[in-house]
């Protein structure tokens, strides 16, 4: 009794269909629907997955360097100016990928500074660099620059620099104007 009223239960549910059979073709189709739904959400995932893949593998754009590194005089001492910047410039010959300038404030305390190229912690395109400086009493005049030319034109520098990996020891030594 318990099996008929059961079938009869399913046939009421299911219009058009009468018997005991109808149990049988309920679950199918039950069955059927939740394979369907788990085929697609398998489906789904591997999309997904693939579009992550894609999007991480080929979105990242030109490779980038973390540099940081120390100015001081030659003897030792931190050039204490209102404005104290390390530049780093393309060389025409540098084989970055995008030819951008990044640049640096240096702290006054220990010389210390941190480079990058659009805004704080974006780094430095891996490439070859001609390495200059800002060293100026006044802001809006360079000619109370306190160090010597030879430093602040890329043409002149001593200074040049291959990037290819993150770089924290850097040190450069200028010279005061005499």
């Amino acid at each position: 009794m318990a099996d008929s009223s059961f079938s009869d239960n399913v046939a009421r549910s299911r219009p058009g269909q009468t018997g005991g059979g109808t149990a049988v073709a309920f679950m199918t189709d039950v069955l059927s629907s939740r394979l369907l739904r788990l085929t697609w959400a398998v489906v789904l995932s591997w999309i997904a997955v693939a579009g992550s893949i894609a999007v991480v593998g080929c979105g990242r754009g030109p490779e980038v360097a973390q540099v940081k590194g120390k100015v001081r005089y030659k003897d030792g001492t931190i050039p204490q100016a209102a404005v104290r910047v390390v530049r780093f410039e393309p060389k025409t010959d540098s084989t970055a990928t995008v030819r951008k300038a990044a640049s640096g404030d240096f702290d006054a305390s220990d010389g210390s500074f941190e480079l990058f190229t659009r805004r704080p912690g974006d780094g430095v395109y891996v490439g070859e660099y001609s390495v200059t400086f800002a060293v100026q009493k006044d802001p809006r005049d360079k000619s109370t620059s306190v160090i010597a030319d030879k430093y602040r034109s890329s043409a002149q520098t001593p200074y040049h620099v291959s990037i290819h990996e993150n770089v924290d020891d850097l040190e450069f030594e200028i010279e005061p104007i005499e």
